[in-house]
Order: structure tokens, then sequence, then C-alpha cells
């Protein structure tokens, strides 16, 4: 058992407070009485959850306190067997209109018979419990946790006479989407004892005094939004009354926690959510009376759940193997509720399996991966925050994707001359340009691979061109197909590329004359007759020099040998009998033109 109190009682006394304490692994709790008998009545008014709920439903949010009803020096008087309706949300307490309960600090004061207060939802039937139970003129407080009701409302019965209530809102559980604090709850602890004195120091009448929750002994963080505690006073004089409130606060607020009569009245306990506004300490006001003890128990603390969002966006999208040199990645972490993240804390933009940090500031920030580091293909992009271990649901996976293309390429070749005679160019030129099909040009020194038959060349692009000579020599006669094949960036791809031009090898086609001088000659009366040959190509070429052509006159030849593509041969005509005879010439020169016979028409007589 620990060494905490939650109830303090004098003989033949009926009083209340609100606990709060953890459950057993059977769900009971213990009840200790330290001395007489005592009849014991417990209302449960809700619970705890071991885990915040996914849809931020029952999120703790306290408040500097906030009268909602009545006033400090009298109070609202309520009837006998009559219920007040108390507006609880609204811009007056800053609770929202979704809260689906509120935690409130009931106050009766100069009751005029022993009676009982039961705070309950408004619009619901009266539950058979009690919060506060008081004796005539008595003044006392005690804490309520209550569902809001109708309206935005809250009800308070008083059972018998009548009685001025102040009702104080401390703070108020959210509906689903909201933000706020989960409960964590500790063994019991005593923070607090003035009269030893231990963590604080008697209050003095009409002062103020911080008091620092946030201890070794508690293993409260000094982050918790408000801790659970149990005030109790130990009067020393006058009456007076306790407001506990947050350090934060500028002056004191219009409420109170604990209320005590005169000296030698029993210790006065009442149950707080104590606010220490995220600072670990809260500042408790003496109103006035004397200089005063306190207790200070410990029962859990409000921890800060705020679920994330984390999105990760990429730009650009798309991007080309090589040609990019990096893709930023734009991440943004956001709360459900749109409270700020912290500035520093960090994100991991994952893509694919590379990584990268990103610092946020203002919820947001970017970091770079190369896109070298990533084969192509198409990439899932997430996000992932790192940041406040206090922030639930913090990691979140984008939809977005980021592709890896390889670049394609359109491969393109042209040649010149296009049509060659074989042995009379030296070679046909080959023009080859190679672009890509987003209109960037291949890498200087990249290759491309002319293809003409099985006579291929080597082009060294500069720009993205580059030119080749093929020898014509090297070609068959014939018409053949010119191709080019990139062979340069294994990153850029489609990098074949085939043309539908040709290139024909042909060969020179000629044309062969013979015409004889004289046309007529007497047997025995001339020596000869003297024979003029012309050789010529269908272009217009000359043939080689020294290349030969044979004259025929009946049985008789003579042979020509040409120089400029004529020559002249002589044939005795006392080497033909007499008669009349066809001339004829045939061309026997180089065997790659063509239609290289031709007979002339001329005839002579003898």
């Amino acid at each position: 058992m620990p060494t905490v109190s939650n109830l303090n009682f004098a003989s033949g006394e009926t009083v209340a407070n609100l606990v709060t304490v953890p459950l057993s692994s059977s769900g009971m709790v213990s009840i200790y009485n330290h001395a007489g008998s005592t009849n014991v009545v417990v209302d449960v008014e809700g619970f705890y959850t071991s885990a915040p709920l996914v849809n931020s439903r029952g999120l703790y949010n306290s408040l500097s306190p906030v009268r909602a009803l009545g006033t400090l020096a009298s109070g609202t008087a309520i009837g006998p067997n009559t219920s007040q309706a108390v507006t609880v949300t609204g811009t007056a307490t800053a609770v929202p209109a979704n809260a689906t309960a509120v935690v409130v600090n009931a106050t009766a004061a100069l009751g005029t018979k022993t009676s009982f207060l039961t705070v309950y939802p408004a619009g619901v039937t009266m539950p058979t419990a009690s919060n506060v139970n008081f004796v005539t003129d008595q003044v006392v407080a005690n804490r309520v946790t209550v569902g809001v009701g109708t309206y935005g409302r809250i009800e308070v019965y008083n059972h018998t006479g009548t009685v001025k209530v102040d009702i104080d809102v401390d703070g108020y559980y959210t509906g689903t989407g909201g933000t706020g604090s989960a409960f964590v709850p500790i063994t019991p602890v005593r923070l607090t004892d003035t009269r030893v004195p231990t963590n604080g120091t008697p209050s003095a009448a009409n002062t103020s005094e911080k008091f620092n929750l946030s201890t070794a002994v508690s293993g409260i963080p000094t982050t918790a939004a408000a801790v659970a505690t149990n005030v109790t006073v130990v009067p020393s004089g006058t009456p007076g009354y306790l407001t506990v409130y947050p350090s934060s606060d500028s002056t004191v607020p219009v409420a109170s926690d604990v209320n005590w009569a005169a000296h030698g009245s029993q210790a006065v306990p009442n149950f707080t959510v104590a606010d220490t506004g995220g600072t670990g300490s809260v500042e408790i006001y003496n109103s006035h009376g004397a200089t005063i003890n306190l207790l200070i128990d410990a029962f859990g603390y409000f921890e800060r759940q705020l679920p994330t969002s984390t999105t990760a966006s990429e730009s650009p999208t798309s991007v080309t193997y090589g040609h990019e040199s990096a893709s930023v990645f734009s991440v943004t972490v956001a709360t459900h509720y749109g409270e700020p993240v912290p500035n520093g804390d960090t994100a991991t933009a994952t893509v694919g399996s590379v990584t990268c940090k990103v610092v946020l500031k203002s919820d947001k920030g970017t970091c770079t991966i190369a896109n070298t580091a990533l084969a192509v293909g198409s990439y899932p992009v997430s996000a992932a925050y790192g940041g406040d271990a206090n922030l639930s649901g913090s990691s979140g996976a984008s939809l977005s994707q980021l592709t890896v293309s390889k670049d394609a390429t359109s491969t393109t070749v042209s040649e010149s001359p296009t049509s060659v005679i074989y042995g009379n160019e030296t070679a046909s030129v080959f023009s080859v340009a190679v672009t890509t099909h987003y209109g960037e040009t291949a890498p200087d020194g990249e290759t491309v691979t002319v293809t003409v038959g099985s006579v291929t060349c080597k082009v060294v692009l500069k720009s993205g061109k580059e030119t080749c000579t093929i020898t014509s020599t090297a070609l068959a006669v014939g018409s053949y197909p010119v191709s080019a094949t990139y062979v340069g960036d294994a990153n850029l791809s489609g990098s074949n590329g085939t043309s539908v031009s040709k290139l024909t090898v042909n060969r020179d086609a000629t044309s062969t004359t013979v015409s004889e001088s004289p046309t007529s000659v007497t047997y025995g009366h001339e020596s000869a007759s003297v024979f003029s040959v012309t050789a010529a190509t269908h272009y217009g070429e000359a043939v080689p020099n020294a290349e030969t052509v044979t004259v025929h006159v009946g049985s008789a030849s003579c042979t020509v040998a040409l120089t400029g593509g004529k020559g002249t041969c002589t044939i005795a005509d006392s080497a033909l009998a007499v008669g009349s005879y066809p001339v004829s010439a045939t061309y026997g020169g180089d065997a790659n033109l063509s239609g290289s016979s031709g007979s002339g028409s001329s005839k002579l007589t003898v």
C-alpha cells in the first residue's frame, strides 16, 4: 500500500472524493481504512483504455480553471429536489461542442440541510450516485468527471434544503478526431508534505507557491500536460480555499479546488487534475485565512498524444537515368490536428532501397537522392516521421511514385552519294545522326556502327552526329540497305535504329564503235586498210588507257590499244579475198564494266 490518502473524515462525517486508480489484473482496487470502522460507497464515473483510441476519441485537454456556474462569493442557490442545468461548452469555457466529457470542480456552500449533489449529463435519467456530500453551512468541494449532455450541458441536482453551488471547468475529453493527452497511470506516490517539509514549504495566506510535480520519485515527465493529484489541506486558522493553476498564468483564475473550515477541522482533500502547461509544475494559491500545510499525492499523468500524417512528394516525378543529376524529394509531416511538429525533428524519405534524411522546419523539408543511385524502374515514395516519440501514428506513405527511365533513342543514317560506279569513285561517305526521344543529345564520344552489306564503319559522335567512310571497292556490284546501330551509353534504351536508305554499286556500261578508211580497196593496189575505233561509257566517262578493242574484218582481225578511249589498227587488204566484208569491234577491257561488247555497222569491199 502506498503512502497516500484519498479521503479524510471525522467521526460521523459523510465525505466524498474523486479517485483515479490503476486496476489489478482482475479488475479490482483495494480500499484501506486507517482507524475505526466506516461504511463506503463507490460510484464508477468512467475508465481509461490501455491505449488511445485510433479515432483520437477520449483524449484529455486540461484548461486553466473557468467558472461556469456561481460566483466565488456566494455561488448559485439550488433548491430541494431540483436540478440546475449548466452549459459547459462554448467560447466562455473553451470546451468544443464535440467534447465527450468534462472535468469540473463542484463546490457546495451554505446548505440549509444535510444533503448531497449529483452531477450528470443533461438529457439522461439521473443516476443513483452522489458527488458532493455536505452538512448545514459546510463548504465542501469534489472533482467530478461527467459526460457532456444535450446542448453542451450538465445537470447539478440537490437532494434537500437549499445550497449554493459553484461549478469550475478544469478540462475536457475529446470526441472523434480531437487532440489531447492520454492518461498514464502510476503507482500512487506522495510528492509533497510541507509538514516535514518535503518538496515544498507551508503556504502563507494570500500567496501563491510553485510546486514541482515532475520529480525523480514520481517519474512524471516535464512534458506532461497535466497530473492527476490529490491535494490535501491541513488547516491551521480561518476558513479558506486553494486554487491550483498553471504556472504560465499571470493571474490567479476565479476558481477553487479545496475548501476548508476553521482551525481544528480535519484535513480536507480534493482530487485535482493539475494543468502543468508542459512545465512539470503548478502554482497553488492560498486564498486567505492562515498559513497551511499541504500534501500532494500523484496517481498518474496525461501525456500528449498527437497522431501524425506524413506525406512525401517527388520532383520531378520521372527522371532519365544519367541525364538529371538528382531528384529532390519534398516531405511534409503534419499532425492530424494541425499542430506543428518541433523544428529540427527528422523524417526519412524512402525511394526503393535508397533513403534520405529530411530535417523539418515548420513541418516541412526536402532531401535529394541522386537518380544514378536507382536502377531503371518505378518506385513508391514513402516518408516516415522519426521525431517526437510522444507523437503517435508517426509513419505515413504517400501514393506518389518515381519513375527512373532509360533515355530512348532514335538512330538515323544517310549516305552520300546514293549510287556509286565500281572503281570510278574512291569512296562513299555516310552521314550518321543519333537523337534521343526527349530531344537530348547523346554524350560526346559515344559510338554508332554503320553497316552497308557486310561492311561496317564506326562513327564517334560529337554533339550527337558524325560521319564515317566506306570505300566503294569494298562492295561488290549490287544494292545495299544502310543501317546504323547506337552502341553508346548502356543506360539509353531503344538504342538501335535502321534507316530505309540504300546504296547502289553499278558496273559502267560501254558503247564500242569502229569505222574503216578507205571503205573500198582494190586487191593488190592498196597495201592496207586503216580502221579507226572509239570506245565510250554510257555515262561519258573514259575507259582506262591501254584497254584493248579487237577489230574484225571477215576472218582477219587487228588489235586497237586505246588512248583516251580511241585508237587505230591496220589490216592488209591482200589478207582478204575479193568480196564485201562487215566490219565489227569488240571491247575486251575492264571486266567490271557492263555492256562491254559493241559492233560497228560499216563494211569493207575488196
